[in-house]
């Protein structure tokens, strides 16, 4: 995939110019973000294009938009679907992408594809490069000056889910990609049948324990059954993003007896997938007693810059920075 045309100087409030005004003050974070942030993302726009062939292959959607859509995203906690949304009908959002009015939107997949893109190039954190790069120039985060870190939590922009739930999930995630690679006659016997039970249907939260274990030993079944199945169809099918991610929730969920009988794991290690729409979020926790915080994420070190402090040890100059 090539890279689109790009313009630098950009089209600031070109469309948005004659309401801007009245809808967004100069300390708006979208107008504050168009204003300062959208140049230092559209700056690196020459190492973005080291993600992209340079002549093959249709024009993709504009990297550095898709950059800022990355921060928004990371800023408003939403998902990948309503992100896509939110640039198409959100005039704030329009106004801080440097987007026109009737700028259309895109595929919610083209964002996984962008993140995918910056892992393989190296360039995952080109846009806090960026902003520390900008941070330190104007003096906010001088250098030999003291620092102090915390962490602090970041809820993902997912459900939590069980056990039962997350193995269903993953199950409808396999199923709709390698509905694309096979035609009818090619899909197996009991293909209907795992599709009815996963891809059309909702688990029943009503029901009672020892029918949601029944439903677990099931759904531990058919993963099996699936990817047994897949097996002899090569490195190209089997290793297919939903395919490996089934395999390994299985793997995290399952133990496969010598008899060939599958139990439920009764207790999971770290690290396990607790959602598949976002599999590298984890479960993670957080103090102590009626303090303590658990939720299914990430965690973001905060660093706070001290800079010289008088005799008494006050402060003088706080900045912070994450």
């Amino acid at each position: 995939m090539s890279l689109p045309k790009f313009d630098v100087q950009g089209s600031l409030f070109e469309s948005l110019g004659s309401i801007a005004a009245d809808l967004f003050d100069d300390k708006d974070k979208y107008k504050l973000f168009a204003r300062e942030v959208w140049p230092l993302l559209a700056a690196q726009r020459e190492e973005l294009a080291q993600c992209y062939e340079p002549d093959n292959g249709r024009p993709g959607i504009e990297p550095v938009m898709l950059l800022g859509v990355l921060i928004f995203q990371f800023l408003e906690r939403v998902p990948d679907r309503q992100a896509a949304e939110l640039v198409k009908y959100h005039l704030g959002w329009k106004l801080a992408l440097n987007l026109k009015l009737g700028a259309e939107g895109f595929h919610p997949t083209s964002l996984v594809n962008f993140r995918q893109r910056l892992l393989e190039a190296g360039k995952s954190d080109l846009a806090l490069r960026a902003v520390l790069g900008a941070l330190e120039k104007e003096g906010f985060m001088p250098k030999g000056s003291k620092q102090r870190l915390d962490s602090t939590h970041i809820v993902g922009a997912v459900a939590r889910l069980s056990a039962l739930e997350c193995v269903r999930e993953t199950l409808a995630l396999a199923l709709e990609e390698l509905q694309s690679n096979f035609v009818e006659s090619e899909r197996p016997e009991f293909w209907e049948q795992l599709w009815e039970r996963y891809a059309e249907s909702k688990l029943d939260y009503k029901s009672t324990a020892e029918v949601l274990q029944s439903k677990r030993r099931q759904a531990g079944a058919d993963c099996l059954r699936l990817l047994q199945w897949l097996e002899p169809l090569g490195p190209e099918i089997g290793e297919a993003k939903g395919v490996a991610l089934l395999r390994e929730v299985f793997a995290q969920q399952y133990e496969l007896e010598p008899s060939g009988k599958i139990e439920p794991v009764k207790v999971h290690g770290t690290g396990v997938v607790q959602n598949p729409h976002d599999p590298e979020a984890q479960w993670s926790a957080k103090g102590q007693g009626k303090q303590k915080k658990d939720w299914v994420g990430y965690k973001v070190q905060v660093a706070e810059t001290v800079g010289r402090q008088n005799a008494l040890g006050s402060d003088l100059n706080n900045q912070h920075s994450i």
